[in-house]
């Protein structure tokens, strides 16, 4: 039961992850924000300017960049995606400390995920200088697309579905077990029921049942043998029909 739950595990997680499930791509587009190279700069302004992110964050994700973002996409890509679908596409990321961050897109398509992250990086960029008056974003690095899905992980998917396979597997076997009432051994009888053991009947296997069967002579047919009286009756019979 704990083997077959396993290969039934395995079987179903590779039919997911190979055949069933969608897989999702992903691409990036890096951006920087740097400070103004004057001789007053201080800690101060380097923590604003790293607090000034999580206002990116909210712009990028926001109506206003959402909705050129689908209007660019529609009109160079023939990409239809709405507001809404966006803000579920893209997410920005920030390494701790870092005027460095990541607009993600993932995407069905790898070519359409590599789309929306630099169409978004352009656009955010353009509206933070023209609303914030923020100039000093670049774009550090384009987004690419990339052959490999991020989703499904097939290795973790497959080793997933052997855990739990394995794991149900040997849930069964323990409730079979817990549930068979069936008499196993003759000490059941004599200890739980306290019955008087007769005696014991042993099974045999068929290799034991046939060579048994070898073993014993098979019965021979003898020719029964008729008395002489008998026979002599038998003669006189037939002489006194033929005459």
């Amino acid at each position: 039961m704990i083997i077959l739950g396993g290969l039934a595990g395995l079987l179903i997680s590779g039919l997911l992850a190979f055949f069933i499930l969608t897989p999702k791509y992903s691409s990036q587009a890096q951006l920087v924000v740097t400070l103004p190279q004057t001789e007053t700069t201080n800690a101060n302004d380097v923590n604003t300017n790293l607090q000034m992110i999580n206002t990116y964050k909210d712009i990028i994700t926001g109506d206003l960049v959402t909705k050129e973002v689908s209007e660019k996409l529609s009109s160079e890509y023939g990409l239809k995606m709405s507001t809404n679908d966006l803000k579920e596409t893209i997410k920005v990321e920030q390494n701790q400390n870092s005027q460095m961050f990541s607009i993600i897109a993932t995407s069905n398509s790898p070519r359409a995920a590599a789309n929306i992250s630099n169409m978004t990086a352009e656009i955010f960029k353009a509206n933070a200088k023209d609303v914030l008056n923020v100039d000093r974003i670049s774009i550090i690095s384009q987004a690419v697309a990339s052959s490999d899905p991020v989703f499904p992980n097939k290795k973790l998917t497959i080793a997933a579905g052997l855990l739990v396979g394995l794991m149900i597997g040997i849930f069964l076997a323990v409730a079979l077990e817990l549930l068979d009432r069936t008499v196993k051994e003759s000490k059941t009888l004599t200890d739980e029921f306290g019955l008087t053991l007769l005696g014991n009947i042993p099974e045999l296997t068929q290799k034991e049942l046939n060579a048994k069967i070898r073993r014993e002579p098979a019965p021979t047919i003898t020719k029964r043998e008729v008395p002489k009286k008998e026979t002599d009756m038998t003669l006189d019979r037939r002489r006194r029909k033929r005459v």
